[in-house]
């Protein structure tokens, strides 16, 4: 094998080196793969050494297999059998299998997930005379998670030292591990910190492992933890090849341990360290390359470098900025389908769109629903999919279809109510004997004979109150039907319950989402109504059924992180959004520098181009119009211009179809209550205004948002108001 010829010059010093310890920090499409794939190729042919003798560590199973198929195919004449290629965790994992009996402990351990341990808290909590959906459950997964990162067990803690009311989740700490014991059972974190005890306390098996591996190789270095790092220690002599590849100028993850200061100061513990930096991109053009760069010479810890390529000078950053999220979504969906047209060859695969937070997600897969794209939503479900859009969504065809019993089953323990599994069945039973949907049945239960608790029959008909109540208000059209639906879910409890599940933040953050897009619909289609909002809905959600080989890619960032892609559109690239406002307030400058990192990876996933959108609309999560991120400046990426769009150009990504499907224009109203919100008060407002409604009484106007008004009511506290609305009225 010609190494020489394979590689190029920075590359092949790294494969090549005598060094005992070498540090490779590889930059973005520099071929840190290839690198390590051929230095232990290298090793193998060249410098004969036993495969068995060496152990390479990934951070994914995919990379691992990936690895093992490369050096495979580069060395078809070894027996690489007894070559270690693997992940922390599956490494310890098959340690301990060979190892745990030194300990007293079954080798036929079994491996709890994260769901496993959040069930095990949720029931230890229950024993505690707490509920399984009281906060107390996360406060102590929290707990846990924090201490065991750190390779610390309940007897690794002074309890006298813990503040008072952490006292109580040390107690969940050491319930969690004895009943974990009992079962048999290890979690991620034991994997490490149990092979981390064996090395630590038996001296021959620390041997035999150090004599094994006389060459270790880590891959994305810059993600190591302190727990990971220590297990490495244990592995190593003082005649043991250390040789990391990694850059810190990608580590994203230190949210969930990853320590960037292992690779920025590993010259400390090993004083015979080698440094070789490849910073040749083969990946990108120079304009995608020079933006990167220009932005991450913003961070202070970080190995100084700077990519290059002899790729293509390429197009420039594409910089657009838009009315609103709904614009930005639509402007990217004709750019793919322009893009395809100029050529040809492409495939959907060939793009992805990427975003900072999950929920961002929402009016994109709108408009490549309406343009008919095929796209894959990557490390999550698609919005209108997601367990909890549905559950709302169930919730507001109740409002329109009391005999929908799909719907009432869906939410009929969600919050949870208390209605076991034998009671749902006793009233579906009931009710089809009847011939009565299930919420006619209840309403009119007295009629019959039952086998329901009189507990379940109350607690059934207040939520079936509750729902009547606000389709009422929804009738009389007294309200933005967005904020009645809204303050709905809050009433009966949806909220509170999301909020004491696991994935809070997300789940919360798509039910805003989920209010602002029927907000945004209601704006656009003044002369719509929910129920239509639903039926387009419905409709989007129907348009599964579409190519999985050639998909649009729609990811977060972090799930990106690794892939590449011809054409990359990062959305949302607005202050607060990109950087993260939470990010920003939790970390001051460690989070500006994570959030900067997580950027310069977005950036150097794009092979041929780059689009950077943003939007300026009113964003009800942080109070404000959205604004450009600080990002676009540091990068030094300059607008192409102004997205405008035109006036006869009317856009409507919930209709599948723009032709008026449902003929809307045309509809006459069934329902004599619905006031005609054509005819106009014709007020100018501003804030402080007193003003009177016909039903909520008298109120002072505390915002005015567009067409829009914040009112804070005597009688009703805060509600959102038209502000044209014909029953409101300003005193003078």
């Amino acid at each position: 094998m010609d190494f020489k010829k394979e590689l190029n010059e920075k590359q092949y010093e790294a494969v090549t080196s005598t060094s005992q310890n070498l540090r490779i920090i590889a930059g973005a499409g520099s071929g840190k793969t290839r690198v390590l794939t051929y230095r232990i190729a290298y090793l193998i042919s060249e410098m004969k050494v036993n495969p068995y003798n060496i152990l390479a560590i990934t951070f994914t199973n995919k990379v691992a297999k990936e690895m093992k198929e490369r050096t495979a195919n580069l060395l078809l004449d070894y027996d690489l059998r007894y070559l270690e290629i693997s992940t922390f965790h599956s490494f310890c994992a098959k340690f301990l299998r060979r190892e745990i009996e030194v300990l007293d402990f079954t080798n036929n351990f079994v491996i709890f997930d994260e769901e496993d341990q959040t069930n095990l808290i949720k029931n230890i909590a229950q024993s505690y005379g707490y509920k399984k959906t009281d906060d107390i459950v996360d406060e102590a997964k929290s707990f846990i998670g924090y201490h065991k990162t750190y390779n610390e067990l309940p007897s690794d803690i002074v309890v006298e030292k813990l503040p008072y009311e952490k006292r109580k989740l040390y107690n969940f700490f050491v319930e969690y591990e004895k009943r974990k014991a009992e079962m048999k059972a290890l979690d991620f974190d034991d994997l490490l910190i149990y092979t981390i005890k064996i090395l630590q306390q038996f001296s021959d098996i620390r041997s035999k492992y150090q004599y094994r591996f006389k060459h270790i190789l880590i891959d994305e270095f810059q993600d190591t933890n302190d727990t990971q790092y220590l297990l490495l220690k244990y592995l190593l002599r003082s005649d043991t090849s250390l040789y990391v590849v990694g850059d810190p100028d990608q580590t994203i993850y230190t949210w969930r341990g990853a320590n960037q200061n292992i690779i920025l100061d590993l010259v400390n513990d090993f004083s015979n360290l080698e440094t070789i930096i490849l910073n040749e991109n083969y990946r990108s053009t120079s304009s995608i390359l020079n933006s990167a760069n220009n932005l991450i010479s913003f961070n202070k810890k970080r190995v100084k470098k700077d990519l290059y390529t002899n790729n293509d000078q390429g197009d420039k950053v594409c910089l657009k900025s838009f009315e609103n999220s709904i614009e930005e979504g639509m402007y990217i969906a004709r750019q793919i389908i322009e893009i395809k047209k100029k050529n040809p060859n492409l495939s959907y695969k060939d793009f992805a769109i990427l975003y900072r937070s999950s929920y961002l997600s929402l009016k994109v897969e709108n408009a490549l629903i309406a343009y008919r794209i095929p796209y894959k939503v990557y490390g999550g479900l698609k919005f209108y999919s997601r367990s909890e859009i549905k559950d709302s969504l169930a919730y507001l065809r109740l409002f329109f279809n009391e005999d929908d019993d799909v719907a009432f089953e869906r939410i009929i323990n969600k919050p949870r109510r208390g209605i076991g599994e034998t009671s749902l069945l006793t009233l579906k039973v009931e009710a089809n004997k009847e011939g009565l949907s299930m919420i006619e049945y209840i309403k009119n239960i007295h009629h019959y004979e039952t086998n329901l608790k009189a507990k379940v029959i109350t607690i059934l008909n207040d939520l079936i109150d509750s729902i009547r109540e606000y389709k009422k208000r929804l009738d009389l059209n007294l309200e933005i039907g967005s904020d009645i639906f809204d303050e709905f879910l809050t009433k009966i409890g949806y909220k509170d319950f999301l909020e004491s599940k696991d994935e809070t933040k997300d789940k919360v953050e798509n039910i805003k989402a989920l209010i602002d897009d029927i907000r945004a619909f209601i704006k656009r289609n003044p002369e719509s109504s929910l129920l239509e909002y639903l039926q387009n809905v419905t409709l989007i959600t129907s348009q599964d059924e579409i190519n999985e080989e050639d998909n649009v890619s729609l990811m977060t960032v972090h799930t990106a992180k690794g892939l590449e892609f011809n054409y990359v559109f990062i959305i949302g690239f607005n202050e607060n959004i990109f950087p993260n406002q939470r990010a920003l307030l939790e970390r001051n400058e460690d989070g500006i520098e994570e959030e900067r990192r997580l950027a310069y990876v977005a950036f150097t996933r794009a092979k041929k181009k780059l689009f950077v959108t943003m939007n300026r609309e009113y964003n009800y999560r942080n109070g404000t119009n959205n604004i450009p991120s600080r990002f676009i400046k540091e990068a030094n990426i300059t607008p192409d211009f102004v997205e405008v769009k035109k006036k006869e150009e009317k856009t409507n990504i919930y209709r599948f179809d723009f032709k008026d499907p449902f003929n809307l224009k045309n509809r006459s109203s069934q329902n004599s209550h619905v006031i005609d919100l054509s005819k106009s008060n014709n007020i100018v407002w501003n804030d402080g205004d007193d003003c009177h409604h016909e039903v909520f009484g008298d109120g002072k106007v505390i915002k005015v948002d567009g067409e829009y008004l914040l009112i804070d009511f005597v009688d009703f506290g805060v509600k959102t108001i038209l502000a044209r609305h014909p029953r409101l009225s300003k005193k003078e």
